[in-house]
C-alpha cells in the first residue's frame, strides 16, 4: 500500500523520472504581467523569464519571489520513492517608463565610441583672414507642435532634422564662398526639447504634452543631424565646436559634447571644446566671441567677459556675445542689437515654431532660422547670413 500511494503522489507531481511536473501560468494584469512557476527545473527569477520568453527591453521587473521545498516523487520505472527538489518563482513585469538618464547618456557614449571614424588629413588652412561662425541655437529636438492647435507651423523630429540640415547646409555652403581660414560651430543650449526619462526639462518642469517620441528617438535623430553638420564644416576648414547648456537640456548638452569628443577625437580636422562651462569664449585675430545659452546674467554678460578673459580683452577691442534662448532675432524688435557697455549681444533665431504654451501666451511673430557670422581677424563682423524655412510655412 505504501508502494502504491508514492505512486499516486508521484502522478500528481511528476511525468517522467526524476523531473518534477512543470507547472507554469501566465496572466496578463491590467497594469503588467504576472508569471509564477512551481517546477524542478526553473529555479530562478532569470530561468522563469527566460521561459516565458519576456521582452525586457518593453517590460522590468516590479516584484519577484523564489522559494524551494523538497516534495516526494516516485521513480517511474521502480516505483520506489524519491526526494525532489521543487522550486516556486513568482514574477512581476511592469511596461519600462523610459532609461534612467545615466542608462541613457552611458549608451550614447558607447554608441559614438563604436562610430569613431579613422583619422582624417587635416584640411590646409585658407590663406584668407575670414572666420565663419555658424551658430546652431534652440534647436528643440523632441518638440511638438501642431499647426491646427497653435496657428503657426508644426513640429516633430522629423520636421526638426530637415529644417537643421538645410538650414545649416546653406549657410555653409555660403560660408565656402569666403575662403575662411577656419570655422566655428557654436552649439548654444537647448539642442533638446526634454532632458529626462519623465520628459521635463532639467529643472523638472512638464513637458509630455509637447514632446514627439521617445526620449531615445530624440537623441538618436538629433545627435545624427548635429553631428553631421560638424562634418560639413570639416570639409570647409578646420573646425572647432563648442556646447553651452540650455535650461531645457543641461545634461544632455554635455552629453552631446563627450559624443563629439569621441567621434571626432581621431579626426584631425575637427578641435571640440573640453569647456564643461555655462559660457565659453573663442578669440580669432582681434575678435573676442562669447557664446552662452542667455537664460542667466544676460545684463552682466560684458562684465563676465572682462573678468573671465582679461588678457583677451585687452588685446581684442572686437567683443562680442552670442546668445539664444528667446527665439528670435534682436534685429527684428525695438533693439536692433543690444550694444551693454560697449558689447555687442545678439539673440539667435530658433528654427522652432510655437508650441501651444507658447502660443496660447502670445510669444509668436519671431522668425524661425538660422544665423552665420564671417569675422575679419583685424578685428569685426564682415558678413552675416540667414536661413530658414520660408515665411508661411513653405519649406
Amino acid at each position: 500500500m505504501a508502494g502504491k500511494a508514492v505512486k499516486e503522489i508521484a502522478a500528481k507531481t511528476a511525468a517522467t523520472k526524476g523531473v518534477t511536473i512543470e507547472e507554469v501560468t501566465k496572466k496578463a494584469t491590467a497594469d503588467g504581467i504576472e508569471a509564477k512557476s512551481v517546477s524542478a527545473r526553473i529555479r530562478t527569477v532569470e530561468d522563469l523569464l527566460r521561459h516565458i520568453e519576456a521582452d525586457l527591453t518593453r517590460f522590468e521587473v516590479a516584484a519577484s519571489e523564489a522559494t524551494k521545498w523538497e516534495g516526494l516523487t516516485a521513480d517511474r520505472e521502480t516505483g520506489e520513492p524519491v526526494v525532489t527538489e521543487l522550486h516556486r518563482v513568482f514574477v512581476r513585469l511592469k511596461p519600462r517608463g523610459g532609461p534612467t538618464t545615466r542608462e541613457v547618456v552611458e549608451a550614447m557614449i558607447a554608441g559614438a565610441q563604436g562610430i569613431r571614424r579613422p583619422a582624417v588629413k587635416k584640411p590646409k588652412a585658407a590663406k584668407a583672414d575670414a572666420y565663419a561662425v555658424l551658430i546652431v541655437a534652440d534647436c528643440h529636438f523632441g518638440k511638438y507642435a501642431w499647426s491646427d492647435g497653435t496657428g503657426h507651423d508644426d513640429y516633430d523630429l522629423a520636421i526638426a532634422a530637415e529644417r537643421v540640415a538645410s538650414a545649416s547646409g546653406r549657410l555653409l555652403d555660403i560660408c565656402k564662398t569666403y575662403k575662411p581660414g577656419r570655422v566655428l560651430v557654436a552649439y548654444l543650449g537647448d539642442l533638446f526639447h526634454a532632458d529626462t526619462p519623465g520628459l521635463t526639462t532639467t529643472g523638472g518642469t512638464p513637458l509630455a504634452g509637447s514632446t514627439d517620441g521617445r526620449l531615445q528617438k530624440m537623441i538618436g535623430m538629433g545627435c545624427d543631424t548635429l553631428l553631421e553638420i560638424v562634418d560639413k564644416a570639416a570639409a570647409i576648414a578646420p573646425t572647432d565646436a563648442l556646447v553651452v547648456n540650455g535650461n531645457h537640456d543641461e545634461t544632455l548638452s554635455w552629453a552631446y559634447q563627450r559624443i563629439m569628443q569621441e567621434r571626432f577625437r581621431a579626426d584631425g580636422r575637427v578641435t571640440v571644446s573640453g569647456a564643461y562651462t555655462g559660457r565659453q569664449y573663442i578669440t580669432y585675430g582681434r575678435n573676442l566671441l562669447g557664446f552662452a545659452h542667455g537664460h542667466k546674467a544676460k545684463k552682466k554678460l560684458p562684465q563676465v567677459m572682462a573678468l573671465e578673459q582679461p588678457a583677451a580683452w585687452s588685446n581684442c577691442p572686437y567683443r562680442e556675445w552670442h546668445t539664444g534662448h528667446l527665439h528670435h532675432q534682436s534685429a527684428e524688435w525695438s533693439r536692433p542689437i543690444e550694444t551693454i557697455d560697449g558689447v555687442l549681444v545678439r539673440i539667435a533665431p530658433s528654427l522652432s515654431p510655437p508650441d501651444d504654451y507658447h502660443a496660447v501666451n502670445g510669444w509668436v511673430g519671431q522668425r524661425e532660422a538660422m544665423e552665420a557670422f564671417i569675422y575679419d581677424a583685424a578685428g569685426g563682423l564682415s558678413a552675416m547670413h540667414v536661413a530658414g524655412p520660408r515665411i508661411g510655412g513653405a519649406a
